[in-house]
């Protein structure tokens, strides 16, 4: 992806996805739809304040101009995490105790042993959401938040696997959420 300078032009400056914001009267939430990796993804910003500043715009724009690298990190810490036995770990065997022998074959054709249907379980988290939190709206400390879930009966399930990040991508923590 191009990166771009930030774009002002009469107070208005124009984000990646988002268009054209005001960084002197910012909304609370800002919200749309985009595609990262081939999926279909929700993505929202968050303020608590009422204005940001040129490096702040800059660090959103940077940030959303490298979901796709992002997304790719993300994937190797939830596979490391799940290696180490984490959260991960513990949010794929809840599927375990959840699916039915059915609901196994029609997520995963084909596999028949436990350990294959874990790292399947895991190889079939998705991107479901990207939050941004650049000002700590929510009291969150970290910059954004990327939600996995398991796609079961064409929908994503409601438990999800949220990736913690700062802002130039680098994992914070996993957390398990529903």
């Amino acid at each position: 992806m191009m990166n771009q300078e930030p774009r002002i032009e009469h107070m208005n400056c124009v984000l990646p996805y988002f268009g054209e914001i005001n960084p002197a009267e910012l909304e609370e939430y800002y919200h749309t739809t985009t595609v990262v990796n081939d999926l279909t993804v929700s993505l929202d910003i968050n303020f608590e304040h009422k204005t940001i500043g040129q490096e702040g715009l800059r660090s959103i724009q940077d940030f959303l101009n490298n979901l796709d690298r992002w997304e790719g990190y993300n994937h190797a810490a939830l596979e490391r995490d799940f290696a180490a036995d984490g959260e991960t770990a513990e949010h794929i065997a809840f599927y375990f105790d959840e699916l039915d022998e059915a609901e196994f074959s029609a997520l995963l054709p084909n596999e028949t042993s436990p350990d294959d249907r874990a790292f399947r379980l895991l190889k079939e988290l998705k991107l479901v959401r990207v939050g941004l939190y650049p000002d700590g709206k929510y009291d969150a400390e970290q910059f954004a938040t990327f939600d996995y879930a398991l796609y079961l009966e064409g929908e994503p399930s409601n438990q999800v696997l949220a990736v913690k990040t700062d802002d130039h991508g680098k994992v914070d923590h996993i957390d398990w959420e529903s």
